[in-house]
């Protein structure tokens, strides 16, 4: 369960967007969106330059541009303008549609398909929308409805290209928050000189509102988003947006509004559909039930290795049968089983194939194993991404063997090991590139059950000592500034994650060349604790 202090600071963010109706109806000019949206962003946004000191570099310029636009410059005046011309409630339940335009931009653009039971919800979510907004009461005005579902469809976008592109290194929250602001705050600035201009009068009552909105709503709201983006799985985050429909309701109700029977059904109807569709489907918990039918006995795990007659997946099946596991070995040329060890044909770009095999098997873990020669990039990452959508609707830890490119290289933690010549030269680079899109992959794919395991710079096959060291997003070395381990340690690695999970989500190990620290299959085959250093 997630640190309590960690949920409500998170839920603070979208209870204080749930104010945003209130107070523009309320204290802010009439008839001002633009001008709103950038005293909202803009002066946020600086603040945050100036406290965190840190800009963009690289690609994250205009990846920065992009993203403010959508969830700032293009959110926020559309969002003023909903407020003003529909009630706080329909305005803020607009929002119910946001899952299914994040359903049909994730398929499109990080090629994640909606399950039935997530997509039957947000089906259901705009259906409670239509209800809400056609009904007798809810004062229907086009220009608001289209203003809303168009504030909606732009930070649907941006969440659907935040998973995309993730977090740059060594960047906080804060930082990402100010970035956007800022940027947003700047595409408004000519647009709202041009279009509309600041209001003539700004009264006490506006001024307050200006700065709760750019503070309390703009800046320390995204602060917290971000961070907890970061600290909370999908399964605790998602739930938390419902608050903000539900306090902009509470509110618009407490200052005179109501809502009927049928925009009430609707209202209910929504936010009941955004919480179901982050629950297990049917399926998931029957796969669930089944895997716990099917286990011998608490230590045993059913382990699928995709890949498991290349050189790393080959020694995973060998150690986790030799530690009593079952095994279901998946690859296009299947080997005899020995016992223990279930074959299975499979083609890892067969979408189709690799469903049909985790959903009737329904093992606990799913290892990724999958190299090509030469390197084949789109083939790994779409391959990968399958496994992980799958995965994650039937309740699967995942376990990716990577690459070391993803890893910081030691006493330069800005410079990763794919763009270090002394790690990677030329001719490795686009195998250390697959294994970096490999990574962004993973990183698209909310949830928490999954884990990167890294080799070291050199993996090569050799002696199992049952011995490694382990560590997380930095390249391990030794005295000499080597980084290396046999494949059959690295397998011992591997099955001890799936034996002993953490919390990390990039790990990496190397050859432990003291010999004082041994992996826990050196001591009992069937451990449920991690002693390796």
């Amino acid at each position: 369960m997630p640190p309590l202090s960690t949920v409500v600071l998170t839920a603070l963010a979208p209870a204080a967007w749930g104010t945003t109706y209130a107070v523009t109806t309320e204290l802010l000019p009439a008839g001002h969106p633009l001008s709103a949206a950038l005293l909202r962003a803009l002066p946020a946004g600086l603040v945050a330059l100036a406290i965190t000191r840190t800009l963009p570099s690289g690609a994250w310029w205009w990846r920065a541009t992009v993203l403010g636009i959508l969830n700032i410059g293009a959110l926020f005046p559309l969002l003023f303008l909903a407020a003003e011309r529909l009630p706080g409630g329909v305005a803020a339940t607009l929002s119910a549609a946001q899952p299914l335009m994040v359903a049909g931009l994730a398929a499109a653009v990080v090629r994640e398909r909606p399950t039935v039971w997530r997509l039957a919800w947000a089906v259901a979510g705009v259906a409670g929308v239509g209800l809400v907004v056609l009904g007798p009461g809810a004062r229907f005005d086009l220009v608001g409805v289209l203003a809303g579902l168009g504030g909606t469809a732009g930070m649907a976008a941006g969440i659907v290209l935040t998973k995309r592109w993730g977090r740059p290194e060594g960047v906080g929250p804060m930082s990402l928050a100010g970035w956007q602001l800022t940027a947003g705050g700047l595409f408004l600035l000519p647009l709202t000189l041009a279009a509309e201009g600041l209001p003539e009068r700004i009264d006490a009552g506006a001024t307050a509102g200006y700065l709760w909105l750019g503070s309390v709503g703009g800046l320390i709201a995204y602060t917290l988003w971000f961070r907890g983006i970061e600290r909370l799985p999908v399964g605790a985050l998602a739930p938390l947006v419902l608050l903000s429909p539900l306090v902009a309701t509470a509110t618009g109700i407490a200052l005179g509004e109501s809502l009927g029977p049928v925009e009430a059904f609707g209202s209910l109807l929504a936010l009941t559909a955004l919480l179901a569709a982050q629950f297990p489907s049917p399926i998931q918990r029957k796969a669930s039930r089944k895997r716990k039918k099917m286990s011998y006995h608490a230590s045993v795990k059913k382990i699928a290795v995709l890949g498991a007659t290349g050189m790393v997946g080959r020694r995973v099946v060998t150690e986790a049968r030799a530690r009593g596991h079952q095994v279901l070995a998946l690859s296009r040329t299947p080997q005899d089983g020995e016992p223990g060890i279930t074959p299975i044909a499979v083609d890892a770009a067969d979408e189709q194939a690799v469903r049909e095999a985790l959903t009737t098997h329904a093992p606990e873990h799913v290892v990724v194993a999958l190299r090509t020669e030469p390197v084949d990039e789109d083939f790994l990452v779409n391959a990968t991404r399958t496994v992980l959508r799958i995965a994650g609707e039937l309740g699967t830890h995942v376990l990716i063997v990577g690459g070391a490119g993803v890893l910081r290289s030691p006493g330069r933690p800005g410079l990763l090991v794919a763009d270090n010549p002394a790690y990677v030269p030329d001719h490795v680079r686009p195998v250390a590139a697959a294994g970096v899109a490999q990574w962004q992959a993973c990183q698209e794919q909310s949830g928490d059950s999954w884990v990167y395991l890294s080799p070291p710079a050199l993996l090569e096959p050799g002696e199992r000592t049952g011995r490694y060291r382990r560590g997380t997003d930095t390249l391990l070395t030794d005295d000499e500034g080597r980084s290396r381990i046999s494949v059959e340690d690295l397998a011992v690695a591997v099955i001890d994650e799936l034996q002993a999970p953490r919390a990390d989500r990039l790990v990496t190990v190397a050859a432990d060349e003291r010999g004082d620290s041994r992996s826990v299959a050196a001591v009992v085959p069937a451990a449920t604790e991690q002693s390796a250093g």
